[in-house]
């Protein structure tokens, strides 16, 4: 799982950034900088990241 959390981050950080600079046009209807989907993606890789933090974490004990 530590796999996925961190291809979805980088995959999402790579998308905030071609969101505000213009370069990516995908889900959107004209053309220019989308700095809303930007910031949802950076929230969303921001997000994975802490998934990844929570996954690093020891095991609890086992009860009996």
């Amino acid at each position: 799982m530590k796999v996925v959390a961190i291809v979805i981050a980088v995959v999402c950080i790579v998308l905030a950034i071609g969101y505000y600079t213009g370069a990516v046009q995908f889900g959107t209807t004209h053309p220019g900088p989308h700095h809303s989907h930007a910031i949802v993606a950076a929230v969303v890789a921001v997000a994975a990241l802490l998934w990844l933090r929570f996954q690093s974490g020891a095991t609890a004990p086992r009860s009996r």
